[in-house]
């Protein structure tokens, strides 16, 4: 991939280990994608006037520190177009790159390292390393996302807004008032700043999220059975507003609330039937909300509900008629499964640069089926 091509003879060149033909492979990319010489004119400045022998006194193993710094830099992937803000505060598009073959690559590493650091601390260098896909489109205070298409905004109160394929985010005023309110219909991730004087609240179709200033994912399509947060760090408060006297949620890091649409209908029927005395012991309610741990070892950029921020779309023990779901909006495509029994079938995976013909043939690797692209609907059939 160009991406990872690129940034492995960056590495190299800054590092000084870079020959003579791996530097015209690099000049080559730099001729076809002009912004990143930009990027490369400021490591380069910046480098030369650090210090490197930090680092040659922390790796001990080599290839295993070459791989910590490489994954690291795969973390910060994103390809989003971002409103409101500069383009070259977008940040970088990586892949992890293969093993060292030489022990010579320490100083390579340390180039690695150094990247690391600017991507962090330097965020105004960062260029876009692949073409953003169909843009979004907005009027006033409202941004729509196209289905095949993802976007950055940032809020005016500074809190920053990634917003997923087929999605709707909408917000009224300047933020100058007691509360900052968004409505989402989709899916985005949101980085709050922090105000305890004005908590920021995110409404959709079935819960409302109350935050002072944390890190979070919510998912609220209409055409799913079920909401979902996800919370990163700091601490949200999910609150039902058809039922403002119900317990509040408090969820802790790494925890995810999952909002039941059904089970609420079903809880508001049973309520009623209660009231008229009309209550069965048959009739047992599931719970509206339950609350699901997931893994705090791993970074952020791992976590299946927040990996699509990271430019993966990755699905764990998941249905595959759910992954069909997913994949129409990260494809744009529609996709129709003619096999009850291929729509049960639990898989767990990621994409991350296939196109969607791609894509299909690596799932064939796990299920047998057969299928059919005619323009941007495809049929799916057992094999």
């Amino acid at each position: 991939m160009k991406e990872e091509k690129y940034w492995i003879l960056l590495s190299k060149k800054i590092a000084g280990e870079a020959t003579a033909e791996e530097l015209k492979q690099l000049q080559e990319l730099i001729n076809n994608n002009p912004a990143w010489k930009t990027i490369e004119g400021n490591l380069q400045e910046l480098w030369s006037s650090k210090p490197r022998n930090t680092y040659h006194n922390r790796l001990q193993k080599k290839e295993d520190a070459y791989l910590l710094h490489i994954n690291r830099l795969k973390e910060k992937a994103t390809d989003f177009k971002e409103k409101n803000e500069s383009a070259d505060k977008t940040a970088f598009d990586l892949v992890q790159a293969k093993r060292p073959f030489y022990t010579r690559w320490i100083t390579y590493v340390a180039a690695a390292a150094f990247i690391i650091f600017i991507i962090i601390l330097y965020p105004l260098v960062g260029v876009t390393g692949k073409t953003n896909k169909v843009a979004a489109t907005g009027s006033g205070n409202e941004i729509t996302v196209n289905p095949g298409a993802k976007t950055k905004l940032r809020l005016p109160d500074g809190t920053h807004v990634w917003v997923n394929s087929d999605s709707k985010l909408s917000y009224s005023g300047t933020f100058k008032g007691p509360l900052r309110e968004v409505y989402l219909e989709g899916e985005a991730y949101f980085d709050v700043v922090k105000d305890p004087a004005r908590p920021f609240i995110v409404h959709t179709g079935g819960i409302d999220i109350r935050v002072l200033g944390t890190a979070f994912n919510v998912k609220a399509y209409k055409a799913e059975s079920t909401i979902e947060a996800t919370l990163i760090h700091g601490l949200i408060e999910v609150t039902k507003p058809d039922q403002p006297d119900a317990p509040k949620v408090i969820l802790k890091p790494h925890e995810k609330l999952i909002f039941d649409k059904y089970a609420a209908e079903s809880d508001k029927k049973t309520d009623q039937h209660i009231a008229n005395g009309n209550f069965s012991q048959d009739e047992i309610k599931k719970p509206a909300i339950t609350i699901a741990q997931i893994a705090n070892n791993i970074a952020d950029s791992a976590i299946i509900e927040t990996s699509w921020v990271y430019n993966r779309l990755s699905f764990e023990d998941d249905k595959f008629d759910n992954i069909a779901l997913k994949m129409e909006r990260w494809f744009n495509v529609k996709i129709t499964i003619n096999n009850e029994r291929i729509k049960s079938y639990k898989l767990t995976g990621s994409f991350e640069n296939e196109t969607i013909d791609e894509a299909l043939k690596e799932l064939q690797y796990l299920i047998a089926f057969s299928y059919r692209i005619t323009g941007r609907e495809i049929e799916i059939n057992k094999k």
